[in-house]
């Protein structure tokens, strides 16, 4: 699977502080983020990995968007 563990390990990491996270803020980015994620580690387990990154990159922009760092800001 390679590629496909590498996401999940990460996924996994991120997936537990974004869960961290949740505990100090109501943020429907962080929500979005924290599904992405799950799914990111349900289709890297399952060997997908070019869909497993796809819901990690998803995840990424969530959580941008929660610190405003969007693409029309200059930050991403």
């Amino acid at each position: 699977m390679g590629h496909a563990d590498v996401v999940v390990t990460h996924a996994e990491a991120s997936l537990q502080h974004a869960q961290a996270a949740k505990n100090d803020m109501n943020n429907p980015h962080l929500d979005a983020a924290i599904t992405e994620l799950g799914e990111a580690i349900t289709h890297g387990k399952a060997g997908h990995a070019d869909v497993a990154t796809g819901h990690a990159k998803s995840a990424v922009v969530h959580l941008k968007e929660i610190h405003g760092k969007t693409p029309s800001s200059g930050y991403y």
